[in-house]
């Protein structure tokens, strides 16, 4: 028990004695101890799903940029001076630290960022708390003031270079769209870009996420309606996808959308095909026929892709290539590179990412069994030509000398005139009151057809009702030329949706016509014809009640719906429309629908081309006289 207790006394004095000694401490040796004006949000970087205070913002994803490919772009703000740093060494003296800009950060798919009550779920998109080291245009930065529009707020229709040169309500806009999972179709062309720029700096300068960020690039795309934006974001697509080798199943999925498919995509389609001694599977081998650019006539027709196209081609395929083509792999080699539109990205001479690939379409003769096959699939299934009704054409009336007296002398504008005009040339009773027959309309659109003209609005609409004081447009067409379903259905929304929101100025009609080409697809001279139309629909001669006559009788309650759905995205990208609940009001009352009925979530994550074959089903039979 002595012992014990002298044990006691011996631990109690040693600590005092080394207590006493602490206390002691030199204030140099104390300022040494601590690193100046340290942040514990760079010594503990917030993990998945922790909560930044200072700007209340919360995030799941690491903020990682990688700082041998960044410089020192990702160098804390507030990092311990001389110490090593997840993000890099410092070369301020340790005593002279200074605070550095900050830090470049990223929040993936796994991550949410919220601000007031807004929400962002998942946003693929780099952010900071002030202005990062490394200029990133794309950046969003937690210090810059943001203003989300309310209803009936004009919206702006100017773009920016970059989230820190937005004005507060396009920064609210833009936070707005991303909260929206960027399942709709931006405003401005501005947005997509800028978002884009960070999914180039993380798979280029970071080269990390990468089947995260082609993923998001393929959701992307179907909103896009800039043709040079959509053409930067295949481009992009192209090299992402060799660079991570994207699986068959998901590359044929993607060429399927796309008329025209770059030849990186189709080699490395092919690739897993080549000297494996397999047949290619016809799938693959009508994808190849209807977008490969090389293999393809300058006169040749388009083809959609559709399963019954597909089931059509198979036996021709399989017949005349004995079971399937065989490929071999060629021995050269096609390089690829991607110029990132990101200006904040600049690449050197030896840092230029190219991949390199087998080149399939340097030598075509190799794919002549599937050349042979699919001139016998185009002409097996080219569509027939209804020939015009020239008996009832009676006397084949000048026509020309016709146009030639309505149309001013070496004009070349599209010539206006009244059905009537043509009626009385044909010698039909064109009397007030007295109404177009279907046999009259057909021998007139005969008539026009075999003269190398066109008219709009399109004559052969059943239920339509049709008056001789109609003004009608004619526009030159050569002889044979079939007019595609979707230009015809595509005319038709234009028309309707412009009628509906009573447009009067080419700034309103232009966008929707462009519009057109995302849900429907179009070739350019039906965007020529569709751009011709504009003066019969700038001011519209039908009030919004006329179409809903006769769509009301020919169209079931469903298919209306698809169609008032299509003409509220159609406008939602426009700010005088697109957030005016009167527009919603006059399409519900035109079309007998209930107003205050909510899109399912299964509509609102259509895309426009999801939405445009939809409503080309549905108005087939509007024009089943044609």
């Amino acid at each position: 028990m002595l012992y014990l207790v002298i044990g006691l006394f011996v631990v109690v004095a040693v600590g005092a004695f080394f207590r006493q000694q602490s206390r002691h401490t030199t204030p140099e040796q104390e300022q040494e101890a601590q690193p100046e004006n340290v942040d514990p949000r760079t010594l503990d970087l917030p993990d998945d799903d922790a909560e930044d205070d200072d700007g209340g913002f919360i995030l799941s994803a690491k903020p990682v940029t990688n700082p041998e490919m960044a410089s020192g772009a990702t160098y804390s703000a507030h990092a311990p001076a001389g110490e090593e740093s997840p993000y890099g060494l410092s070369t301020e003296p340790k005593k002279k630290a200074q605070a550095q800009a900050n830090l470049l950060r990223w929040c993936g798919k796994t991550g949410n960022i919220t601000l007031e009550n807004i929400v962002i779920p998942g946003p693929a998109a780099y952010w900071s708390n002030g202005e990062p080291a490394t200029p990133e245009p794309s950046c969003i930065d937690l210090t810059l003031p943001v203003e989300f529009p309310k209803q009936g707020d004009t919206l702006p229709a100017e773009g920016a270079e970059s989230y820190a040169g937005m004005s507060n309500v396009q920064r609210g806009i833009y936070l707005t769209w991303l909260s929206g999972a960027r399942i709709q179709p931006p405003l401005h062309m501005c947005y997509p870009t800028i978002w884009l720029y960070g999914i180039e700096r993380r798979t280029i300068i970071d080269k990390l996420d990468l089947n995260m960020c082609i993923n998001e690039a393929f959701r992307l795309l179907p909103l896009l309606r800039w043709d040079v934006l959509s053409d930067n974001l295949i481009n992009f697509i192209t090299w992402l996808a060799i660079k991570v080798w994207l699986p068959d199943e998901d590359l044929l999925a993607f060429c399927k959308r796309l008329q025209k498919v770059p030849e990186g995509l189709l080699d490395i389609l092919l690739n897993s095909y080549a000297n494996s001694m397999l047949p290619l599977p016809s799938a693959v081998a009508f994808t190849v026929m209807r977008t490969a650019e090389k293999l393809h006539r300058k006169d040749e027709p388009q083809v959609l892709h559709s399963d019954e196209a597909l089931q059509k081609f198979t036996p021709i395929y399989k017949d005349l290539c004995k079971g399937g083509l065989i490929l071999m792999k060629p021995q050269n080699m096609l390089k690829i590179s991607y110029k990132p539109s990101n200006p904040s990205i600049t690449l050197g001479k030896n840092d230029k990412d190219t991949v390199e690939i087998p080149d399939f379409f340097e030598n075509i003769q190799q794919f002549k069994p599937l050349l042979d096959s699919w001139e016998v699939f185009l002409v097996a299934n080219k569509p027939e030509e209804p020939a015009p009704d020239l008996a009832n054409i009676a006397e084949r009336p000048d026509f020309e000398g016709f146009i030639a007296t309505l149309r001013p002398e070496g004009s070349e504008l599209p010539l206006i005139a009244e059905l009537g005009n043509i009626g009385k040339l044909m010698k039909f009773d064109t009397s007030p009151g007295v109404k177009l027959s279907g046999k009259e309309r057909k021998a007139i659109v005969d008539t026009a057809q075999v003269e190398g003209w066109q008219i709009l609005p399109d004559l052969g609409i059943s239920g339509r009702e049709y008056n001789w004081q109609d003004r009608i447009l004619l526009l030159e067409l050569a002889p044979g030329t079939a007019l595609s379903q979707s230009y015809r259905v595509a005319s038709f929304v234009l028309e309707f949706i412009c009628a509906s929101i009573a447009a009067d100025e080419d700034r309103v009609f232009e966008p929707l016509r462009q519009r057109m080409n995302d849900y429907f697809m179009l070739t350019d001279e039906d965007n020529i014809r569709l751009e011709a139309q504009k003066p019969l629909n700038l001011p519209t001669q039908y009030g919004p009640d006329y179409y809903g006559e006769f769509l009301c009788s020919w169209l079931s309650d469903g298919e209306r719906k698809s169609l008032r759905n299509l003409a509220l995205d159609a406008v939602s990208f426009m700010p005088e429309f697109g957030n005016n609940p009167e527009v919603n009001s006059i399409l519900c009352e035109v079309l007998k629908l209930r107003e205050d009925e909510e899109l399912s979530e299964q509509e609102l994550r259509k895309t426009t081309r999801e939405r445009g074959n939809e409503v080309i089903r549905l108005m087939g039979l509007l024009f089943k006289n044609n």
